[in-house]
């Protein structure tokens, strides 16, 4: 079995962490009295902040595996899999464009797990709803090499 961690950029995690900053001192600030955001209370601010917060969590906990049995990317809560029976062609794509974001992304017909827009992994299948899965591994070649490695055992 085969696991890695996707890659983020240092700009990527410094936004994110930022905000997440940003939002536990409005939080802090409002729940003390210092400053009031109009009339929503702030309970609000604080169950926003900890939905966001989880997001963040789910977000740079994203990771893909090869098993025994094919491939699984995962960003909490969300799991796919393809077997390896159902894999039509690995190859790896040059960049995943600016417009797709960040994160779990339907994309035209595939479903895309990006951290970073650069080169990624392009898995096509036979059938099924999702026609591709994309992932920003760290190294897309080598992630080939140990896919087509399970793959051909």
């Amino acid at each position: 079995m085969y696991e890695e961690s996707a890659p983020y950029s240092f700009r990527i995690r410094a936004i994110f962490l930022c905000s997440v900053l940003f939002l536990i001192v409005a939080t802090l600030f409002s729940l003390v009295g210092i400053y009031k955001m109009s009339d929503a209370p702030p309970t609000l601010l604080a169950a926003v902040s900890t939905i966001l917060v989880v997001a963040y969590w789910s977000f740079f906990n994203m990771r893909f595996r090869i098993t025994s049995k094919g491939v699984e990317a995962i960003m909490p809560p969300f799991t796919y899999r393809i077997s390896f029976n159902e894999i039509k062609k690995v190859r790896v794509i040059e960049k995943i464009p600016w417009y797709v974001g960040w994160g779990l992304r339907i994309w035209r017909r595939r479903l895309a797990y990006v951290s970073m827009h650069k080169p990624a992994v392009e898995i096509e299948k036979k059938n099924g709803v999702f026609r591709a899965l994309v992932l920003t591994t760290r190294d897309p070649e080598k992630f080939i090499e140990i896919l087509t490695s399970y793959f051909t055992k």
